[in-house]
């Protein structure tokens, strides 16, 4: 038994494009990178909009996620299939892999990352409170012991960065952006 409970969990999220019944916007495809040979300034803002949901709840877990670094879009992933879980866990881990993929990106590009401010968009008020107000364990509710840990993984990273906003925006903002 793990400190998570009995759930059957990925290691590391599955990274594959997934098909949805029902989805029309976008296609699955891997990350894109920006244009080769276009530089990115220091000293700028980096926004990842990011969303995740699950077929079934709980259920299998997919997310996407669009970054971009002074209002140029630099990645952008359309699906990640994340394994077997809730819809709060697969918002979080939308987030972390956008994190994780924007950070690889920046370090190659050699940006510091404490050069930079990042503003995080999301339709989920869990992931927003969790993130901004507070992330604390319910001891009754294993999946409050998931969600904390998975807070935390993502604010670990964001910490890195000068300064942090996590802004909520309607659930349209990211239909528009992701058609789910």
């Amino acid at each position: 038994m793990s400190l998570f409970g009995e759930e059957p969990r990925a290691e590391a999220p599955v990274v594959k494009p997934v098909a949805v019944p029902g989805a029309t916007a976008i296609a699955p495809e891997p990350a894109r990178l920006a244009p080769a040979g276009v530089p990115a300034k220091a000293g700028g803002r980096l926004e990842i909009f990011f969303d995740g949901g699950c077929l079934g709840n709980p259920g299998k877990k997919y997310g996407s996620f669009m970054v971009k670094l002074d209002g140029r879009e630099i990645l952008r992933r359309s699906r990640a299939e994340f394994g077997h879980g809730t819809n709060n866990e697969a918002e979080f881990n939308a987030l972390k892999l956008g994190l994780d993929e924007a950070v690889v990106w920046l370090e190659a590009q050699g940006l510091a990352l404490d050069s930079l401010t990042l503003r995080v968009e999301t339709d989920s008020m869990i992931v927003r409170n969790r993130l901004v107000v507070k992330n604390v364990v319910f001891k009754k509710f294993p999946s409050s012991q998931r969600m904390f840990a998975l807070a935390n993984e993502c604010l670990e990273v964001m910490r890195r960065f000068a300064g942090f906003a996590v802004e909520w925006k309607g659930r349209a903002s990211n239909v528009e952006k992701f058609g789910h």
